[in-house]
């Protein structure tokens, strides 16, 4: 099980604040798009490592300006590697593919970067496939080519979670046609031990134990109405596999994601439940 008790007793340092005033004075009026740094080096100390990590999350201007602070040095950082948008008879594409750098850990970069680039490929491939059998049914039933509404598909990402040592990604899937359609995935990293973490790392081996307890107490929360969407004979426990959907929350907390009727019938959207201990 992973110890997180040295980011809960972090302390801020006094020099923070005049730190945080030079990196403004020198980044003001700059703007970088989409930069989220997430790492620091070894050699600046962990609590004050972990303060620039949210201040680098929440304002733009800062994390300008604190790359030419010589304290911070080498930064990893997630960042637009490419960007698709085009237009055909029967779709309309904007996506773009995020990638993660200067970690220091070369293969675990080049393992990161090669699942998100294939994983929107595929998303990518998917949506032509659907956009152009809509495209063929359009025109089989006696529609005008002309008439027909393209598919719009977008692909984009957030940050979930930012830490010194972790990273937790959210790539949304989004197309528009006779039915909305969206898919998400979620990758989350130990930078620190070079790995893509499962609810069972997270957890440790009591892991489905940990999160079915922690959703039922949730659903003994929910509503009469709400529990009236659980689907029949909900088997809860064969839900909870160690390759479960789950992210980093902005307290660092697991957030295990089910998808829609997977759960509860589609009223209840995509439910979301903290994980407590």
């Amino acid at each position: 099980m992973i110890d997180h008790s040295p980011y809960d007793n972090m302390e801020i340092p006094a020099q923070l604040s005049s730190v945080v005033a030079d990196a403004l004075a020198c980044g003001q009026g700059k703007r970088r798009h989409r930069l989220w740094l997430i790492r620091l080096i070894t050699w600046v100390p962990t609590s004050l490592a972990a303060c620039l990590v949210l201040l680098l999350n929440l304002s733009p201007t800062f994390a300008q300006g604190v790359c030419s602070l010589p304290v911070v040095g080498e930064v990893a950082r997630i960042f637009v590697f490419r960007e698709y948008h085009s237009e055909n008879q029967f779709q309309y594409i904007n996506a773009v593919v995020p990638q993660i750098e200067n970690t220091g850990k070369t293969e675990l970069e080049q393992q990161v970067n090669e699942y998100l680039q294939q994983l929107i490929e595929n998303c990518l491939e998917e949506s032509e496939a659907r956009a152009k059998e809509y495209y063929d049914a359009h025109v089989a039933t006696g529609g005008d080519p002309a008439d027909f509404q393209p598919v719009g598909v977008n692909i984009d990402y957030d940050v979930k979670y930012l830490s010194a040592q972790y990273v937790s990604l959210h790539i949304t899937h989004y197309e528009t046609s006779f039915t909305a359609y969206q898919t998400d995935y979620y990758y989350t990293v130990d930078l620190d031990g070079e790995q893509v973490l499962t609810l069972k790392d997270w957890f440790g081996d009591n892991y489905r134990q940990i999160v079915a307890d922690s959703i039922r107490a949730s659903l003994s929360q929910w509503s009469q109405e709400q529990q009236h969407q659980l689907l029949p004979n909900l088997d809860l426990d064969s839900l909870i596999t160690e390759d479960r959907s789950f992210y980093l929350n902005e307290q660092g907390q697991a957030v295990v994601v089910f998808d829609k009727y997977e759960l509860a019938n589609g009223a209840a959207g995509r439910p979301e439940f903290v994980i407590t201990q």
